[in-house]
C-alpha cells in the first residue's frame, strides 16, 4: 500500500510539474544538472542557466512566440510533448536577421524526469520547415523531395472561381499542411474542373505529422466546412520519386 501511495504521489507531482512548465517554461521543474539536446542540431545545454537561456532566446529573443500544446503523456518518470510553435521572427536565428514573419512549426520533446524535475530533455523539430517559412535560401535549395502527395478535388460545375479563392485563403493564413514545397494545379487539358494540390516530402512520417499539427486546428476545420460543398468528389495520390 505504501509503495502504491508513493508512486501516485511520484505521478501527481510529475503531472502537476510538467503542466504547469508546459505553460510557463519556468526552470525551477529542470533538474540542478538537467539537459537539454536538440536532436536536429546537436546543440546541448545543461543545467538551469543555459536551460532558461535557450528557452528565453526561442521565445522572446528570436521569436515573439507560443507554444500552441496539440497533445501530451506524463507517468512519473517520463512525458512527452507534440506542440505548435507559433509567432513572429523578431530577432537573428541562424544568421538570418529579423524579418518579421508569422512562423508556425511542429516539435516533440521526451521528457526523462526524476523526482518530479526534467533530467534529460530531447527536442525533435521541423527546423526546415521553419527555414522555409523565413526565407532561407539554403533551407529552399537543400529541400528533397521524395515523396509526392496530391489531393485531387473535382469541383462542381461553375464553382471554381469560389474554391480556389479558398484555397488562397487557407494558403495566407498556413492552415495547410507543412510540406516542403506546395503547388495548386489545375487541368489544361482533358479532365476539367479539378483542382489538385501537390505536396513534397522527405519521408512520409513528415507527412503524417503536418496533417496532425494543421488539420485538427478549429480554424481548419471552419475551412474545410466552407470548402466541402464546391467539391463534387475527391482522392488522393501518394507518389514516390524513383529517379
Amino acid at each position: 500500500m505504501e509503495e502504491t501511495m508513493t508512486q501516485k504521489q511520484a505521478l501527481t507531482t510529475a503531472q502537476k510539474n510538467m503542466l504547469d512548465f508546459f505553460q510557463t517554461h519556468d526552470v525551477k521543474y529542470v533538474a540542478e544538472d538537467g539537459v537539454y539536446r536538440n536532436l536536429c542540431t546537436g546543440e546541448t545545454y545543461t543545467g538551469r542557466a543555459e536551460v532558461g537561456a535557450m528557452l528565453h532566446y526561442i521565445y522572446h529573443v528570436a521569436f515573439d512566440a507560443k507554444a500552441d500544446i496539440k497533445n501530451y503523456i506524463i507517468i512519473e518518470d517520463k512525458a512527452q510533448l507534440e506542440a505548435i510553435i507559433r509567432g513572429k521572427h523578431i530577432g537573428e536565428f541562424m544568421g538570418i536577421a529579423p524579418t518579421n514573419k508569422e512562423v508556425s512549426f511542429p516539435v516533440c520533446v521526451s521528457y526523462d524526469l526524476k523526482d518530479g524535475l526534467i533530467k534529460e530533455a530531447r527536442i525533435y523539430m521541423a527546423s526546415d520547415v521553419l527555414m522555409q517559412q523565413l526565407g532561407s535560401p539554403s533551407a529552399a535549395s537543400s529541400q528533397k523531395t521524395t515523396f509526392l502527395v496530391r489531393d485531387i478535388f473535382r469541383l462542381k460545375f461553375g464553382h471554381f472561381r469560389e474554391a480556389k479563392k479558398l484555397l488562397d485563403e487557407a494558403r495566407s493564413k498556413q492552415m495547410m499542411p507543412e510540406a516542403q514545397n506546395m503547388r495548386i494545379l489545375t487541368d489544361f487539358t482533358g479532365d476539367s474542373y479539378r483542382l489538385i494540390m501537390e505536396e513534397g516530402f522527405e519521408h512520409l512520417a513528415d507527412y503524417e505529422l503536418s496533417l496532425s499539427s494543421s488539420m485538427h486546428e478549429e480554424e481548419w476545420k471552419k475551412w474545410y466546412e466552407e470548402f466541402k460543398p464546391h467539391v463534387e468528389s475527391s482522392h488522393r495520390e501518394i507518389l514516390k520519386q524513383i529517379g
